[in-house]
């Protein structure tokens, strides 16, 4: 098995076992990140809104009462156990769809994403630029891709990163604001903005070139 194939493995067994917990209060600053990544998104009613990583959907949840499911709402996440959580917790939204599914393999058409959000889930990735790539594939000309997570521009946090790489190997890395710029480019996607939220996170915007798209 190769290393890629097992850091999904490892990932998906870790999320897997804290499906169960994921809700409780105890965890509720997820919840308070997303929303402050989510009011950077320019919601609108009829849009699509995709969260990668989603997680027991809350934020999919959030965003589609903003809108009072005017829209369609669609949250993946590589564990089953987390998606099995979020449906059974969306009965009755006939606007909000989940999926198990991991970022580099999308099950969605071309252009079919208004804007993407994926929150403390981008470390994982052991292939960032492949994910990427593929999120560039799902977005609308025009759309925007959001990545909040922990953001290494300091040597603080580099080295709290390779602590966190010896001893989790779900772990793959934090990147810093200078990587995220360089990742976006090399998948054909402009930088927008990086945005702290609370030090050290930030978020990342990612946009697809389309007409009239104001960067």
């Amino acid at each position: 098995m190769d290393n890629s194939s097992e850091k999904v493995r490892l990932n998906e067994r870790k999320w897997d076992r804290r499906s169960s917990t994921y809700d409780q209060k105890r965890f509720d600053y997820f919840r308070w990140m997303q929303q402050r990544a989510i009011r950077l998104i320019d919601l609108h009613p009829g849009m699509h809104f995709l969260d990668i990583g989603c997680g027991t959907g809350w934020a999919v949840r959030y965003v589609a009462g903003l809108l009072q499911g005017d829209g369609e709402f669609s949250g993946v996440d590589i564990s089953g156990g987390m998606i099995e959580k979020a449906k059974n917790q969306t009965q009755g939204l006939e606007q909000v769809h989940f999926y198990q599914a991991n970022a580099e393999k999308l099950p969605f058409e071309d252009g079919r994403v208004d804007d993407a959000l994926c929150t403390n889930s981008f470390h994982h990735y052991p292939d960032p630029l492949k994910a990427l790539v593929e999120i560039g594939r799902v977005l609308k000309p025009g759309g925007r891709f959001y990545i909040l997570d922990v953001t290494s521009d300091d040597f603080f946090i580099r080295w709290i990163d390779s602590r966190v790489r010896q001893n989790e190997q779900e772990h793959v890395k934090f990147y810093s604001s200078r990587e995220y710029q360089a990742m976006f480019a090399a998948a054909h996607l402009d930088h927008v903005q990086s945005r702290i939220i609370t030090y050290p996170l930030k978020v990342h915007i990612a946009g697809k070139a389309g007409t009239g798209m104001d960067l």
